[in-house]
């Protein structure tokens, strides 16, 4: 396979990326335009930086900070991996994997494989309890149905005073 056409196949495979913040071309962020755009707090972004998970902003002369396109495609991984409950620890050793190359490629698929696993059945209860959800709110509307009925049916009923 020649390098143009590994490349085809990762611009193939990127167009298959379910979500993304990148929606513009800039090529600098600043902070308040990372937290608009990623949904994260400053705090959150801070911590990322002091654990090592991203890196590289630049710092202008006031101390501002300038984020790139690649560090809004990492906050976007970064938080996918978070809100499925990956460890910190985990983390930290996906990008020590991904910093050190090409040649930790399959450790890093066998760390996504592996967490994947613990979450299929976290995904499995969510779906139960989604269903379970759907069933009772049904419920309520059938409930809330025959009260309405009941009610209209009461209201146009003669009363026992116009008999």
């Amino acid at each position: 396979m020649s390098v143009s056409d590994t490349t085809t196949e990762y611009a193939a495979h990127d167009r298959k990326r379910p979500t993304a913040y990148v929606t513009t071309h800039a090529e600098k962020y600043s902070l308040e335009e990372v937290v608009r755009i990623s949904g994260l707090d400053a705090d959150t972004l801070g911590w990322y930086e002091r654990q090592g998970l991203i890196e590289g902003a630049e710092e202008d002369p006031y101390g501002v900070r300038a984020y790139s396109p690649v560090h809004l495609r990492w906050l976007e991984f970064l938080n996918h991996l978070r809100s499925t409950g990956m460890s910190p620890a985990d983390m930290n050793h996906y990008v020590e994997l991904y910093r050190a190359g090409d040649s930790t490629i399959a450790a890093r698929r066998d760390l996504l494989e592996r967490h994947r696993e613990v979450l299929r059945p976290r995904a499995a209860e969510f779906t139960a309890t989604l269903r379970y959800l759907d069933w009772k709110i049904g419920f309520y509307r059938e409930r809330e149905a025959v009260l309405v009925r009941a009610a209209a049916a009461a209201a146009s009923a003669p009363s026992a005073v116009e008999a």
